[in-house]
């Protein structure tokens, strides 16, 4: 069996292993990234929560804040996210009213009286205005605001037939928004790297399941471990005992995005080793790693 099969390699990096295991933030918003059915997406900046609703997708598409929901499924029609900075539900009706500019030809007016749904939502039919106006698609917009002084509309443009599906997955897009107090916090402040590392395996970026070379070491739960590792691996800056097959204990001190792990052998002295996250990918002393779920501890 190769070895990316067989570790369970988490993607490119680490992204599902922090939501799994460390209960990070998950899927904090980046531009570009794509976003599937039940993601949860995070932006502490905002201290804004989400889920994506079953059978859409989500994207930031680069150089934009508009973030946009697509269907999977047979559903015709688009939803768009917008943050709209010092207002309140108040101050984002009177917005509503006085049309939202799309481009320089286009706008969305209320088409109808703008009402609630429950205590925190206001919501409108609406309809394209201006020259470049498409009124054979139907607009739905709802909003919902945060204590810390913003809204958040949600946009759909649908087809007809289209229309009461999509309008559903906005309305449940919209009430699993939720605010917290945002924050600058880097998402790794209060990270658990012991509880993160126990029972995985760290495997070179670089290795290539047909070469002999060796680059790995197993951290069981129980605090042992067991490293197979070359001349050019992990411990490539000791003497040359420490490489092969090896095995002793291990513990970690966790300091944010970093970390320090000890590594004491049976028969050679305590190697300190420093581990980095970078944007949910992996580096030791510099070089990437993959993190998965090992074998050899079970």
């Amino acid at each position: 069996m190769k070895r990316s099969i067989k570790y369970w390699i988490v993607g490119i990096g680490l992204f599902l292993s922090f939501r799994a295991q460390a209960q990070l933030p998950s899927n904090r918003v980046k531009p570009g990234a794509m976003y599937h059915s039940g993601d949860t997406v995070v932006s502490p900046r905002l201290g804004l929560r989400t889920q994506i609703p079953q059978g859409w997708e989500g994207v930031l598409p680069r150089d934009t804040e508009v973030f946009l929901l697509m269907p999977t499924n047979n559903t015709n029609g688009e939803i768009y996210t917008v943050v709209n900075d010092n207002l309140d539900l108040q101050g984002q009706a009177r917005r509503w009213k006085s049309g939202m500019d799309l481009s320089d030809a286009l706008q969305l007016r209320p088409d109808g009286e703008i009402t609630t749904r429950g205590s925190d939502i206001i919501c409108v039919n609406a309809k394209m205005a201006g020259d470049k106006a498409n009124n054979q698609s139907k607009v739905y917009l709802e909003a919902k605001c945060s204590p810390a002084g913003f809204c958040v509309s949600f946009i759909v443009i649908a087809d007809p037939l289209s229309l009461d599906a999509a309008k559903k997955a906005l309305q449940s897009f919209v009430d699993n928004t939720t605010f917290v107090k945002p924050t600058n916090e880097s998402p790794y402040a209060n990270f658990n790297w012991k509880e993160f590392l126990g029972g995985k395996v760290l495997l070179a970026f670089g290795y290539e399941s047909n070469s002999k070379r060796e680059d790995e070491v197993n951290l069981c739960a129980d605090g042992t471990f067991h490293s197979r590792i070359t001349r050019t691996g992990i411990f490539k800056e000791q003497a040359k005992g420490y490489q092969g097959k090896k095995q002793g204990n291990w513990d970690v001190k966790s300091n944010g995005e970093k970390a320090t792990i000890t590594f004491t052998f049976n028969k050679l002295s305590p190697v300190d080793v420093e581990i980095e996250a970078r944007d949910e990918e992996v580096y030791v002393k510099g070089q990437r790693y993959f993190v998965g779920v090992s074998d050899v501890c079970r």
